[in-house]
């Protein structure tokens, strides 16, 4: 018992432990001694700390949601609003040499108390020393509300009305120190329990989640450009849980979790993997969802060469919907004494950061894979009676719609005092809706003769059905939109020795369909806008392959990775990747990320979104 109580001090204190004596290879010393004589040898400690660079090679290229990169910066744009004019939007393009670096540290405590009792505390603490061309909103004027639309903030989860929305974690601009994991768990038998805050992974897949749907993702740091061969294992967002899994045999399990939802994380503004339009202050409305619970069950086990699951979810989906919401912000448009009282009941506020021309709207209303006629009209129908005080009306088309956006950012930008040098930045909310998921999977591991190409190949099946999913509407109006939704995927794994100098090489092939959204979660029926059009959409859902294949060269100091994925409607991701691991303790890392989202419509394809990031990866890691 009195073990059982010092186990928080011992989880706590063994992360002091010199390095040498955490490897548990260097001579006994004094700090081993003290922890021997409080816990026995059931104590054990590992980490790593890393090194993570990510150097660009899309040359001229920049990332468009961020003000560092929008198209616009710099070009003359023509305008036909109120009259026929011509503005250039005064943000400045930067490129940069470095898209990532961080330096990383993880410390994993194991520890094992009494009696089928044992605790597992892993703490993770990451620097950003922000070696980028950094946004600065002096330089443009701008005074935009919001503590995220300054300088820009590389870690903090931003939350209306909660100052410490994820548990276990502790972010600065530049800094995040996190408890990936602080579990308590007891196991005896077929019984296994775990309580704390936990990751819970149902799936292994490079690109595609079928069945793995308890815990959103975090799209901080590299967003989804690390190795695909990690399968989301670095970006699962851990919450408060607890899971009970029961073995009832050495073929069949079931296992059933309950746990406080937590959301995915976005990039934040003006980051390097920024995918959300910085021209948008987004209201993160989970303030209003943190007392919510996720819970859900999972059967699995086989008949000799056939496997089978069944899973369901009752959860809160963690991508987030978004609309507009009103600014809040009173500030008159020049020139128009009083108008700042309408406007921050609309969605609207007066900034050089925002958008400045009909043109640049349609742009990013494609690039978001939203509906530029349509979500205007809901921004002027669902302010009323703010936005027809402006004079703001619904239009039937493009056309209508360019019009009367030309003459509101002549308005903000000053015409009626004689100048045209800001525009109008967008307000948005993000909340969340409860969805059940109900998937089914099954497999196959073929029993070919020794040496053919089928022996002890796998073939699994997935698929899950939502009749309840919440969408975003692309008019970004006030009713959400709600559709049922099938995915389903197909994914071929097999081990091929080819050369008896070298290990089997590794292969994997898999093919996703959608009904009704991309791998980002984003409707289908927002695909497809530029500038000049609004968006049509399309049918027929989203269908996606992928492939890679692993191959460790003899002694296991070497390995080659290669990852693919294309999106049938034409993007393409190739990441080639060398591992190089001369020790127990060093591991060198070198990948490069081939985007082309041009092969196709850009804005039709989940590559077209990262285009812009082409680059090569280094990571140079200590473990102990």
């Amino acid at each position: 018992m009195k073990q059982s109580l010092l186990a928080p001090l011992l989880i706590g204190a063994s992360m002091l432990i010199p390095l040498e004596a955490a490897a548990g290879e260097a001579p006994q010393t004094g700090a081993d001694n003290w922890l021997n004589a409080l816990g026995g040898y059931n104590l054990s400690v590992d980490g790593f700390v890393r090194s993570e660079t990510a150097f660009t090679i899309s040359d001229g290229k920049h990332n468009p949601f961020n003000q560092n990169g929008d198209p616009y910066n710099g070009v003359a744009t023509v305008r036909n609003g109120i009259f026929a004019d011509t503005t250039t939007r005064n943000g400045i393009n930067q490129s940069q040499i470095i898209n990532l670096q961080i330096l990383r540290g993880e410390v994993e405590t194991k520890l094992q108390i009494y009696d089928g009792f044992s605790a597992v505390a892993r703490v993770r603490a990451i620097f950003d020393p922000a070696l980028y061309s950094e946004y600065d909103p002096s330089r443009i004027s701008s005074q935009a509300s919001g503590e995220l639309n300054g300088r820009p903030n590389y870690f903090k989860y931003s939350v209306a009305g909660s100052a410490h929305p994820q548990p276990g974690e502790w972010d600065g601009r530049q800094y995040q120190i996190s408890l990936p994991a602080l579990v308590l768990q007891y196991n005896r038998g077929a019984l296994n329990v775990r309580l704390g805050i936990q990751q819970i992974a149902w799936g292994q897949a490079l690109f595609f989640r079928v069945l793995d749907l308890p815990d959103g993702l975090d799209y901080r740091r590299h967003s989804l450009l690390d190795f695909a061969s990690e399968e989301f294992s670095d970006k699962r967002v851990s919450a408060p849980a607890m899971r009970v899994t029961y073995s009832f045999s050495d073929n069949w399990l079931a296992e059933a979790y309950v746990q406080k939802f937590q959301p995915s994380v976005l990039s934040n503004p003006n980051t390097p993997y920024n995918a959300v339009a910085s021209q948008f202050t987004v209201h993160d409305r989970y303030g209003q969802f943190d007392d919510k619970i996720d819970e859900g069950f999972r059967v699995k086990g086989s008949f000799g060469s056939f496997g089978v699951q069944g899973v369901y979810t009752h959860r809160y989906n963690p991508d987030g919907v978004f609309r507009w919401t009103q600014s809040g912000v009173n500030r008159d448009i020049p020139g128009l004494a009083g108008s700042g009282a309408a406007l921050q009941n609309t969605p609207l506020e007066v900034d050089p950061s925002g958008v400045w021309s009909g043109d640049e709207w349609f742009t990013y209303a494609g690039l978001s894979r939203l509906d530029g006629v349509t979500a205007l009209n809901s921004l002027v129908r669902d302010f009323q009676p703010y936005t027809g005080a402006l004079g703001a009306v619904e239009v039937p088309n493009y056309a209508g719609a360019h019009k009367e956006l030309d003459s509101f950012f002549q308005l903000a930008g000053g015409a009626l005092v004689g100048a045209n040098d800001s525009g109008f930045r967008g307000h948005i909310e993000r909340e969340y809706r409860r969805e059940d998921d109900i998937g089914l999977g099954a497999s196959y591991v073929f029993d070919g003769s020794p040496g053919s190409f089928l022996e002890q190949m796998i073939v699994n099946v997935e698929a899950s059905y939502v009749p309840n999913r919440t969408f975003t509407d692309p008019s970004l109006s006030a009713g959400f939109l709600q559709k049922k939704e099938w995915t389903t995927a197909v994914v071929v794994e097999k081990y091929e020795r080819f050369s008896a100098q070298f290990p089997a090489t590794y292969f994997v092939a898999q093919a996703i369909y959608k009904s009704e959204s991309d791998l980002f979660g984003r409707y289908l029926g927002g695909m497809g806008g530029d500038a000049s059009k609004e968006s049509p959409g399309f049918g027929g859902g989203y269908k996606a392959v992928a492939l890679a294949l692993q191959q460790p060269f003899a002694n296991l100091i070497w390995r080659a990775d290669l990852s693919l994925l294309y999106d049938l409607k034409g993007g393409l991701l190739v990441q080639p990747a060398v591992r190089w691991k001369p020790s127990g303790r060093y591991t060198v890392d070198a990948f490069y990320n081939y985007l082309n989202g041009h092969i196709g419509q850009l804005n039709n394809n989940i590559v077209g979104t990262v285009d812009y990031a082409g680059e090569l990866g280094i990571r140079l890691g200590y473990q102990f």
